[in-house]
């Protein structure tokens, strides 16, 4: 009854958890085609930080943060609902808490369309917005957004956030004691059982040692070993006059060659693995992005900057050695060319962000051409986040 009612719990309890996903801190960027804020200007980049509380019929309530330093602060309430099928959520502004703006600027409410996204340990929302003037309804201009999930905040945390991480501490300690019980349960020992474990702890028994029986034992282990000694050296002797000689004709010199030939390949791969781990691949998180399969020889990769050149600046790595150094993203491609080989077949590309540009994070477009193959490849990296890329090559038969 007791394991049956553990189990209850612990499915009640990731159902919680599951309805709790977006319950957190999103924090990243939103930019505007029309000016959503300045007059003749085409395009406005300002960050934004959301604090979700998701609600058990997954409806959404929090509050939002639009900011550019002194520019420009805007804090609102917000209302949305979630869309568990294909992941998507709808979030709306009502109500501006606290405004600082310029003369020329008015104060506008967003309402974003926004996709979840998981991309190893990173989590995305990403979409698009349309914006109403706060005072007459009138149209501020759309746009795109961006954020990530994370741990803490550019402002105050809300009470519900902080509530959140409490209950789930004590979730955490009452599964575990739940857990403890399950697999330690108790037994009532019988009268017999607490005796013999009330002597044995009291009164422990040692071998009874005599000063006679010491020198026999010690004369028999003696001739025991002289005996072993004496037998076993005959035997070592007929090993080394006759060895077995039927194993060495059984091998054919074709597989003697072959294996020859496997050894030098699994060297040179070995050789290709041996290269240093470079210092900023080892103390950043290296996420993986994407893998791509391909049967062509010769593949092209070209970075540029995604959306707006915000001198976003990055070094490359390949299989571990550096063959971009601190290049600026922008319009213009920086290419990498690379040849497969049978030995040289697994390509790493890891992107690593020198600075965070203008608007954090650090995101680059990646193309990677391989014959009339084309893939494309949205990449976003930081301070303590490398973007990872691998290519592995399979020869055509």
């Amino acid at each position: 009854m007791r394991l049956n009612f553990t189990l209850f719990f612990l499915l009640l309890l990731s159902i919680t958890a599951y309805t709790q996903k977006l319950t957190g801190i999103w924090r990243g960027h939103f930019s505007s085609s029309s000016g959503i804020y300045k007059e003749g200007i085409r395009e406005e980049m300002y960050k934004y930080e959301i604090q979700i509380e998701q609600q058990a019929n997954n409806g959404l309530k929090g509050i939002t943060y639009s900011y550019k330093s002194t520019v420009f602060y805007g804090k609102a309430e917000l209302q949305g609902i979630l869309s568990l099928p294909d992941k998507s959520l709808i979030i709306r502004e009502t109500k501006l808490v606290d405004l600082k703006i310029g003369d020329k600027s008015e104060p506008c409410l967003m309402t974003c369309y926004l996709d979840y996204s998981k991309i190893g340990k990173l989590e995305i929302l990403e979409g698009t917005f349309i914006s109403l003037n706060a005072k007459d309804k009138a149209d501020c201009g759309s746009g795109k957004v961006y954020l990530e999930r994370v741990n803490s905040s550019d402002f105050k945390k809300e009470d519900f956030l902080i509530k959140k991480k409490q209950t789930d501490t004590l979730a955490k300690k009452k599964t575990a004691d739940s857990l403890r019980n399950v697999s330690q349960p108790t037994k009532t020992p019988n009268a017999k059982e607490t005796i013999f474990q009330d002597k044995t702890v009291k009164k422990p028994v040692s071998p009874p040692t005599t000063t006679k029986e010491l020198p026999k034992k010690s004369g028999e282990v003696a001739k025991k070993n002289e005996k072993k000694s004496a037998t076993s050296k005959p035997i070592k002797k007929e090993e080394k006059v006759n060895p077995p000689s039927s194993s060495v004709e059984r091998i054919p010199e074709s597989a003697v060659n072959s294996k020859k030939n496997e050894t030098s390949l699994e060297t040179q791969d070995e050789i290709i693995k041996k290269v240093p781990i470079p210092r900023v691949l080892k103390e950043r998180e290296n996420s993986l992005v994407r893998t791509i399969q391909t049967t062509e020889e010769f593949i092209q990769i070209d970075l540029y900057d995604n959306g707006t050149i915000d001198n976003d600046t990055i070094s490359v790595y390949h299989n571990n050695e550096i063959v971009v150094s601190n290049n600026r993203l922008s319009y213009s491609p920086i290419t990498i060319k690379i040849k497969s080989t049978k030995i040289n077949n697994r390509h790493e590309l890891i992107v690593v962000a020198e600075n965070l540009g203008d608007i954090p994070p650090n995101t680059a477009l990646m193309v990677i051409k391989a014959g009339k193959e084309r893939y494309e490849i949205f990449l976003a990296s930081n301070e303590q986040r490398n973007a990872k890329v691998v290519v592995e090559y399979t020869p055509k038969e």
